[in-house]
């Protein structure tokens, strides 16, 4: 299975996340980690302004698109408030897509909030999100909860939860054999 783990830290130990490590995983390949970003406030404005990125998109070229996607979707996972201050860092979130009926679509982004320590698992599983697709690719349904941690489950939830799929599905890191 193709996956995304995102995580963030305060490395600077100002009570704001300053890093977002990007870890795209294929559990079919030892090791998992297939390729990576990570994107820093260097200016300790609460924007992430700074990024080491692979080819992310995998079209073959390690360029300004793939730094500028990344950031765009660390920055989103921000908007989670789904991020651990101090040690031990264990909170993140595992991204997947799935195509129920092969036809070579996504029919969901599954988003799932963990807290604990190595492989994603349903022991360290603290809630989900997901966004269902209309059977064209793009998203029409989502299931949420408080995703942006504000102690109301709104508009804004749902929103975030459609914007960071799309965002994720442009990188294409889905499992070609159910996509």
């Amino acid at each position: 299975m193709r996956y995304l783990k995102i995580y963030a830290q305060d490395v600077l130990d100002d009570d704001v996340p300053d890093v977002v490590y990007l870890e795209f995983h294929d559990d079919t390949r030892t090791p998992t980690i297939s390729h990576s970003a990570t994107a820093f406030d260097i200016t300790d404005d609460g924007k992430l302004d700074w990024i080491i990125a692979d080819d992310v998109n995998q079209d073959g070229v390690i360029d300004a698109v793939d730094r500028a996607q990344a950031i765009e979707l660390a920055q989103l996972f921000l908007e989670f408030n789904w991020y651990s201050l101090d040690e031990p860092f264990d909170k993140y979130l595992q991204v997947f897509a799935r195509d129920f009926d092969d036809n070579g679509v996504p029919d969901t982004v599954r988003l799932h909030f963990h807290q604990g320590a190595g492989a994603p698992c349903d022991e360290s599983l603290v809630y989900t999100a997901a966004l269902y697709a209309d059977g064209n690719g793009q998203g029409a349904t989502a299931i949420y909860q408080d995703v942006n941690n504000d102690q109301k489950v709104d508009k804004r939830d749902a929103e975030l939860v459609k914007k960071f799929s799309t965002l994720f599905l442009a990188f294409g890191w889905i499992d070609a054999e159910h996509c």
